[in-house]
């Protein structure tokens, strides 16, 4: 088990109203070999993700070791485009384009002669604004953990045939953790082109968390556990042992990746710097 947390304190951005703290990790399971899921962090830029290669696919751990690698550049760019105009829906259609570039160029470059060989899910989250704007291709999930709320909610969709069945009522969400369609996915990195990226928002508030995970995690662990464990610590590098940890006391099936994240009470000094100049009256968010 590998654990990632910034225990160097609370990390803040010009593009978002709050601190944040974060913690990761990444376990191969009790069932696998070797590890195909990745984390993408860039706490500097408020952006997260996490990408799982898609089994029985000879290229899938290649596919997202090549979104872990790529990602981190895109979104660097992004940032200072963002902050020439900081709104979350500018936020999303930059995340769709990145998302769109890359998975359409592995298509067309190892993916477009007939066969699939190269795929992975990826799920991000982008703190922008008030709010935390995430997107998804694939089974990877992100999700959002009000500071007064009792559940957890799912803010991403399962690109995957169980998904849409519960979409048209044919499946509880509880039953598609375990259908045997639920590893059929629908859309993911590597798909043929155009991809086609979601995106989602949700408001955020001192106090709140989220949560990106591959089915590593969410596959076996119950909905309702999430939320128990996620409040059963302070410390982010526990709770993310402890997720992992529930993940393999179950079987363990797959390889598992989580990202959390914790919206502090204190507001981000670069964000009151850029208030303080008028909000960005020269259209700019301090990038600091």
């Amino acid at each position: 088990m590998t654990i990632i947390d910034s225990s160097g304190g609370p990390f803040s951005t010009g593009l978002f109203e709050w601190q944040f703290s974060l913690a990761a990790g990444l376990d191969t399971g009790l069932q696998r070999f070797s590890n195909q899921d990745r984390l993408i962090l860039c706490p500097d830029y408020g952006f997260f993700a996490v990408s799982d290669g898609m089994g029985g696919l000879r290229g899938g751990g290649e596919t997202s070791e090549m979104i872990e690698k790529a990602l981190p550049a895109f979104i660097a760019k992004a940032y200072l485009d963002l902050a020439e105009d900081p709104s979350e829906e500018r936020a999303a259609g930059l995340l769709i384009g990145i998302a769109r570039t890359i998975s359409d160029q592995i298509f067309q470059n190892l993916n477009s002669q007939g066969s699939l060989a190269f795929g992975a899910t990826l799920c991000a989250v982008w703190l922008v604004g008030h709010s935390a704007v995430f997107l998804n291709l694939g089974d990877s999930r992100g999700y959002h953990l009000g500071h007064r709320e009792k559940r957890i909610r799912q803010v991403t969709s399962d690109h995957n045939v169980a998904g849409e069945l519960v979409a048209n009522g044919e499946l509880s969400p509880e039953e598609a953790r375990r259908h045997r369609s639920c590893s059929a996915l629908t859309r993911f990195v590597g798909m043929p082109s155009p991809a086609i990226p979601e995106t989602f928002f949700s408001r955020l508030g001192p106090g709140d968390s989220l949560l990106l995970s591959s089915d590593g995690l969410h596959g076996p662990v119950a909905g309702q556990r999430l939320p128990e464990i996620i409040r059963s610590s302070r410390s982010g590098r526990r709770v993310v042992g402890r997720l992992i940890g529930e993940a393999n006391a179950v079987g363990g099936p797959d390889n598992i990746c989580v990202v959390y994240v914790k919206i502090a009470s204190g507001r981000s000094c670069l964000w009151e710097q850029w208030k303080m100049a008028g909000g960005g009256e020269d259209g700019r968010a301090a990038v600091g």
